[in-house]
């Protein structure tokens, strides 16, 4: 089979894609600031809904682990366009890599949140207990290094889920 030559991503759609990153850093970034908790420590709500309502703690905590998972792979994103396009070798067949890739950070960031939560704090201990900035840390590198951790738990249960049955499958 020949190989094909990957080919270089088109100017416009390079600078588009580079735009389309620098909005979504500065809508990621806007939203970490809008719903940041007034009082880290206190377990007051962080902001207030169209209507007067408040958002509650517990889902505040979990848009902060989403919010800083996406900018974790923002940074990852970022880091990767700005080395590809800087070197020329910004390739089209990439495009779609770029824009998922923090949708991807994201439900990681939420998967390990929701680890933590239900597995490290004990069920009676509330949302006021945890701190927000564990949080965004350890949300912010799981998005940051989703392509590691996803590589390496892959890696993890294949070795130990690993059955004799799965050999015998066809387009497994």
């Amino acid at each position: 089979m020949a190989s094909i030559d990957p080919q270089p991503m088109p100017g416009l759609w390079r600078r588009l894609l580079g735009l389309g990153l620098l909005l979504s850093a500065a809508m990621i970034l806007g939203a970490i600031l809008s719903f940041w908790p007034c009082d880290a420590g206190s377990g007051t709500p962080a902001a207030t809904l169209p209507g007067g309502r408040t958002m509650p703690r517990e889902t505040d905590l979990l848009l902060l682990a989403l919010l800083f998972g996406a900018l974790g792979s923002f940074v990852h994103v970022a880091k990767s366009f700005t080395s590809f396009a800087g070197n020329r070798t910004l390739v089209g067949s990439w495009l779609w890599w770029y824009c998922l890739q923090p949708m991807v950070g994201m439900a990681l960031a939420l998967v390990f949140y929701v680890v933590v939560r239900g597995g490290f704090f004990a069920s009676a201990s509330g949302a006021g207990a945890v701190s927000p900035y564990g949080i965004a840390g350890t949300s912010g590198l799981v998005g940051m290094f989703s392509k590691q951790a996803t590589d390496k738990l892959n890696e993890l249960f294949s070795t130990l889920f690993q059955t004799a049955a799965d050999a015998g499958r066809k387009d497994k």
